[in-house]
């Protein structure tokens, strides 16, 4: 099956996000293979935005945020190259459904149409992220 991940801007959620940084806080984002890929091509080696973690890699955490969080601006350092996670949420899976994560602020302006379009890619990012560790090994994305 082929990754659907290759056009990141269609999984933008459609909703009113205020870029208050609180899905930044305390977080740690899961990675998929493409996403280490457009981080690494900006310069960033693996071992200074992710750890592996439970066979998953993650967005570091650094003084309770994420590594790319700028606390000063309230801005994500990488935004128009923010993993897809990040692009996904509000939408949240509980390995049961799909739902709108109510930590947002703005989490009742997502559109129902939203979750429909992008429920089953929600479900399908939480499977793939399970084989990232593999994938980045096989296509040398964790050399220094």
């Amino acid at each position: 099956m082929s990754s659907p991940w290759r056009s990141p801007e269609f999984f933008e959620v459609r909703f009113k996000c205020i870029k208050c940084g609180i899905c930044c806080i305390g977080t740690e984002m899961e990675l998929l293979p493409e996403d280490i890929e457009r981080i690494t091509a900006l310069g960033y080696r693996l071992g200074e935005f992710a750890v592996e973690r439970g066979g998953v890699y993650r967005l570091k955490n650094v003084d309770g945020h994420c590594v790319f969080y700028d606390p000063a601006t309230s801005s994500c350092k990488i935004y128009p190259h923010r993993p897809i996670g990040c692009r996904l949420y509000p939408l949240v899976f509980d390995g049961r459904e799909v739902y709108v994560d109510r930590t947002c602020p703005t989490w009742r302006t997502v559109p129902r149409r939203e979750i429909e379009r992008l429920g089953p890619y929600v479900k399908r990012f939480v499977e793939d992220v399970r084989a990232t560790p593999i994938v980045v090994r096989l296509r040398g994305l964790g050399r220094p």
